[in-house]
């Protein structure tokens, strides 16, 4: 390839040839966007031979006319046929046409949209005279090929050649401009195009909205894209797609409006831009009209066009219309299959109960695996989508599966999957594999970071997540909200009040963090725990906003546990004053009221939850074993058999043993002392006693049982699951309503604090 002189070297880009050249052709010729060639060089289809035939008679060595060139290597453009252009480049060496300079050039744009660069320069070089149509093919073919530097180059010895730029010519240095980043040159170019009154060409302009979109210019974008003269289809999706590339999506739809007003038919991408625009904006009404358009304009099997349908319905809720959608699409796409995947992680999250969002997530792993199934490689949206709802699911054997996948097919490398599998083996309560998982990771993000501070919170591991965050901040990363929450949770978790007052003051006067509610609720946390009722109420009054349903719900609870009956009114009395909406908090208040016979505040939660229509906890726990879902409810012994409800009693027994054990059965809590007419009776047991019991029965001894429960634990359950796993040696993990409790040798994760509401 011959060695072009580089912009960089040259200072400023000179864009006027000789003056003797300036009428060589007219600035103010129209071109289209693809390059027209005379009409007299082109054959009909009837002169046109068929490809194979074609192929065959040149092989035979025999004659062509030159007219029947140029449909024969259109053939080749269409069939990205490369070996093809070869033959029919040979041939046209033989019979001496290579001295026709259409076919020639024809020939540079064949091996360019073949993606042979090498071969077209060779071509355009040898060509016998090179006209302004011969460089800007090759300015084209190098941009399409993602060589725009050297297309650049190409222009900038085109000017020194002496050859005049056309308005196209100009579009396409545009472009070039645009895909390095080269503003400066772009700026150039455009007053190249003003001082010659080109600027409101239709190429011209459009290149240039796109040019300065892309540099983050959207005034100069909008301004170029008014100066248009004749504004088509390509003009209305530039500016568009500028206005939501740089966060304004708003004016983007208007434009949107003003384009159908304009009667300018819109396309795919138009389309897309919009609905990308409606996703940003959540404006589903929006969204729905453009999605009938899209049907009556014929796009409704387009892929692009039915996965951001999709992807709005999902960011939107509308999770039965997208899963519709899905259901009817013949043509699906990675990014289908990604969208849909994580559009199940997040009905897992709205969700009536928990059951449902297993049902949901067991969905997202059925689509992951026809995703492998059918030939698709998962990318890294992919594993991070489906890793997250396996620790949502508490599915460990999934995520693991998942872990291994992305680690075969090298993806694990990549920090977005690397923190989904922090937090996936963090939530699924495994602490050491989740350390394991950032320690290997090759870079780290602030998110990675704090995602592994606060997995040491909530296993109990404060050392861990304090010495992890001065690491993280000699590391030069600057800590967020989030991380502090995670720095001051650990401190409460091991009521280090010292360190938990000195972190919230670095956090406001080292960081310039202003505390938000989060903040406050784990000082609170950590005095409730210690039983420093007092200091939690100092806390709150000098909070610099009203507290939430949960710092006062958190108050409450520390003051029913340590007997504060004066303490604890008050809170109650600011509860009801709050409405809440949470009904272990109202059962809450029923229990404390109840205890001292105060049955005229009973009767007002009563007609609280009557009013929120809060229904009444119904207590389940549910296990996986082999990819199977066990469920329990309190007084299910048909289910299950006697067998079962018998081991529970001798673990019940063996519990009693123990030093230390207390029995605190409380269904007062769960409010389930009757049912349909149906009086349960006194000795049945909570749902999470039952699941566990079945899980020691029915899995190897060594393996860990995880249970998911729908509620709180109440402090009977939570010390018997204590006493049971120091009995039987066995990790027992637990994920209530509130937290993960993970029991190893009669030690909860909690630190005892989870039987506390």
């Amino acid at each position: 390839m011959a060695s072009f002189p580089s912009f960089a070297s040259t200072g400023t880009l000179k864009l006027e040839p000789d003056s003797t050249k300036h009428s060589t052709v007219s600035l103010l010729t129209r071109k289209s966007p693809s390059i027209s060639y005379p009409k007299s060089q082109t054959s009909t289809p009837s002169e046109s031979l068929n490809f194979q035939e074609s192929l065959s008679v040149i092989t035979d060595g025999s004659k062509i006319e030159t007219s029947c060139y140029v449909p024969l290597l259109q053939e080749c453009i269409e069939r990205t046929s490369f070996s093809g252009a070869q033959n029919f480049h040979s041939h046209i060496i033989k019979t001496g046409t290579h001295q026709d300079v259409f076919v020639m050039t024809f020939l540079v744009n064949v091996y360019a949209k073949c993606g042979s660069m090498e071969n077209a320069q060779k071509v355009f070089n040898k060509l016998p005279r090179r006209n302004v149509v011969a460089w800007t093919t090759l300015m084209t073919g190098y941009v399409h090929n993602d060589q725009s530097d050297v297309a650049i180059s190409v222009f900038q010895e085109m000017l020194e050649f002496g050859s005049f730029p056309t308005n196209y010519t100009l579009g396409i240095a545009l472009n070039a401009c645009s895909a390095i980043n080269s503003v400066e040159l772009g700026k150039q170019i455009h007053g190249y195009s003003i001082k010659y009154h080109i600027d409101h060409d239709t190429s011209v302009g459009n290149s240039l909205c796109s040019l300065y979109s892309k540099c983050a210019n959207l005034d100069s974008a909008i301004k170029a894209f008014l100066k248009i003269g004749e504004k088509n289809v390509v003009s209305w999706t530039a500016v568009i797609c500028a206005c939501g590339d740089n966060s304004k999506a708003l004016k983007g739809l208007r434009f949107f409006t003003e384009m159908l007003a304009d009667n300018v038919e819109p396309n795919e991408f138009t389309l897309t831009s919009v609905l990308s625009m409606c996703c940003t904006m959540l404006s589903l009404s929006f969204g729905v009209q453009v999605h009938c358009l899209s049907i009556k304009l014929g796009y409704e099997p387009n892929l692009r066009i039915s996965n951001s349908i999709m992807y709005l319905y999902l960011r939107c809720g509308r999770f039965g219309e997208a899963l519709r959608l899905f259901n009817g699409m013949e043509d699906m796409s990675l990014v289908t299959m990604n969208s849909i995947i994580a559009g199940y992680g997040e009905m897992m999250e709205l969700a009536k109960d928990d059951l449902s969002a297993y049902c949901n997530g067991t969905e997202a792993l059925n689509v992951f695996s026809e995703l492998n199934n059918s030939g698709f490689k998962p990318d890294i949206y992919s594993f991070s989508s489906i890793l997250t709802v396996c620790s949502k699911m508490f599915a460990l054997e999934q995520g693991e599966q998942v872990h291994a996948q992305a680690l075969k097919t090298g993806h694990l490398s990549d920090m977005i999957v690397g923190t989904a599998l922090v937090n996936m083996y963090n939530k699924c309560g495994s602490i050491e594999r989740a350390s394991k998982a950032f320690r290997e990771m090759s870079a780290r993000t602030l998110i990675s970071w704090t995602s592994m501070i606060a997995a040491f919170a909530q296993n109990a591991q404060t050392q861990q997540a304090l010495q992890l965050f001065e690491d993280m901040r000699l590391m030069g990363v600057r800590p967020n909200q989030v991380t502090f929450v995670g720095v001051l949770s650990a401190c409460a978790h091991a009521g280090m009040v010292n360190e938990a007052l000195g972190y919230f003051e670095t956090m406001q006067k080292d960081f310039k963090i202003k505390p938000v509610m989060d903040h406050y609720s784990c000082l609170i946390d950590m005095f409730v725990r210690l039983g420093l009722l007092n200091e939690a109420f100092v806390v709150i009054k000098k909070m610099d906003f009203p507290p939430n349903e949960y710092i006062w719900s958190l108050l409450l609870a520390g003051c029913k546990r340590d007997g504060n009956t004066e303490l604890g009114f008050y809170v109650a009395e600011k509860l009801l004053e709050l409405k809440p909406k949470n009904t272990e908090t109202c059962l809450l208040l029923l229990n404390m009221y109840k205890s001292a016979d105060r049955w005229e505040d009973v009767s007002k939660v009563q007609e609280l939850m009557k009013e929120k229509r809060l229904k009444k906890l119904m207590d389940w726990s549910w296990i996986s074993i082999h990819d199977k879902v066990y469920s329990f409810k309190p007084d299910e012994r048909q289910a299950y058999g006697a067998e079962m409800y018998d081991y529970l009693d001798q673990l019940l027994d063996k519990a009693k043993s123990l030093v230390g054990y207390q029995s605190l059965e409380s269904f007062e809590l769960l409010e389930v002392e009757e049912e349909e007419g149906k009086t349960l009776p006194s000795n049945v047991q909570h749902s999470e006693k039952l699941a566990v019991a079945f899980g020691l029965l029915n899995m190897p001894n060594a393996a860990p049982i995880r249970i998911i429960k729908n509620i709180s634990m109440c402090r009977g359950c939570h010390n018997f699951m204590k006493a049971i796993s120091s009995l039987n040696a066995r990790e027992i993990i637990i994920r209530d309503s509130k937290r993960l409790h993970k029991f190893v040798n009669g030690q909860c994760s909690c630190g005892d604090y989870g039987g506390l509401l």
